[in-house]
């Protein structure tokens, strides 16, 4: 590991909340430079140590007494040492985020509206030592892009859990109320991590013509119409011409109309909606009956922090926030390992 004489975080770029230098050999009279609007952050087996403010600072024990004190309690003696400068911008910095959602399951179709929304946070780093732990260090972020992914979907997750509490009729009803409380207890929350949230703003939020309709209170009658129109038309023609078409028009006049006053009297079969083209399809179905699209559930993973299923590629838990670890890192020789490995495959070193 070469030893460095003088680092320095120099081009910062805008959107750039953290940098950071890992594997540095310091020696006291080593030279630190920070920036006006930065942090310089001494980072060592998982803690934010010794933080600095802006300005040359030449270090000696006097300026890293955390780090020192650690060093020595390993029994490391001398005048260099190892640890891991992080930068920490203290500038605002601006993260848009967008996805879709679902709305609780509404009325006697248990019908589920997608909903897609985008936006944008301001935020800034407050606590420089809080975020740094809990970012690259619980977090095991690597860069600054890792902060803002986990950011975005620190986001996301609340907005998609807010819409997955509210029906349609709510949602068409209430829209400006809800995404109001979905957005005020963001800020308390990033608090806990080392961020102020100064403004938050779902900027657009898509709700289909379709659920709209739906939640206008002539949706279920509407989609017994659509029924009954769908079942005149495959019914046969009974060979009788006109006569086999009224037949069937009539029959499905009759189905559509038992089915709308059955719609008060028996539970219906749950349907799930398409998530390629919004049909609805009887729960169990493999394919949509409309457009042939897969409809079998998505694979999911266990993560490791908290228990809960994750769908598989995600890179972070939507319950708890910590990234999905997807193999083992070797802490002697660097290798990387599946998870099932208890030895490394490349040195023989136990994985813990």
């Amino acid at each position: 590991m070469p030893l460095i004489e003088a680092i320095q975080w120099r081009t910062p770029n805008e959107d750039e909340l953290a940098r950071r230098f890992p594997e540095v050999s310091l020696r006291y009279g080593s030279q630190l430079t920070v920036l006006e609007n930065q942090w310089g952050v001494f980072f060592r087996d998982g803690k934010a140590l010794d933080i600095f403010e802006a300005g040359r600072h030449t270090i000696n024990s006097k300026n890293i007494p955390v780090l020192i004190d650690i060093v020595q309690g390993l029994g490391i003696i001398g005048d260099i040492f190892e640890c891991e400068v992080i930068f920490v911008n203290k500038s605002q910095i601006r993260v848009n985020f967008g996805g879709k959602a679902y709305s609780a399951p509404s009325g006697q179709l248990q019908y589920q509206a997608e909903i897609k929304f985008f936006g944008y946070m301001i935020l800034k780093v407050e606590n420089p030592r809080l975020f740094v732990t809990e970012f690259f260090g619980n977090r095991q972020a690597s860069d600054a892009e890792d902060v803002s992914r986990f950011l975005r979907g620190f986001v996301l997750q609340r907005v998609i859990d807010a819409f997955a509490d509210n029906d349609i009729f709510s949602l068409v009803r209430n829209l400006n109320e809800i995404t109001d409380k979905i957005l005020s207890p963001i800020n308390d929350d990033a608090k806990e991590i080392g961020i102020k949230v100064l403004e938050t703003l779902l900027e657009g939020v898509d709700i289909p013509e379709e659920a709209r309709r739906f939640a206008s209170g002539m949706g279920q009658q509407a989609m017994a119409m659509q029924y009954t129109k769908e079942t005149a038309q495959v019914l046969p023609d009974g060979g009788g011409g006109a006569a086999g078409a009224g037949l069937g028009a009539g029959l499905g006049i009759a189905l559509g109309q038992n089915m709308m006053n059955a719609s008060n009297q028996a539970t219906p079969q749950k349907v799930v909606i398409c998530p390629s083209c919004g049909s609805e399809n009887s729960q169990g179905n493999k394919f949509c009956g409309k457009c042939g699209a897969d409809m079998s559930p998505k694979k999911t993973v266990v993560c490791r922090n908290c228990g809960s299923q994750v769908l598989e590629g995600n890179k972070f838990c939507g319950s708890c926030g910590k990234p999905m670890i997807t193999e083992y890192t070797c802490v002697k020789c660097g290798a990387k390992n599946p998870l099932d490995n208890k030895f490394c495959k490349e040195c023989g070193e136990k994985l813990s």
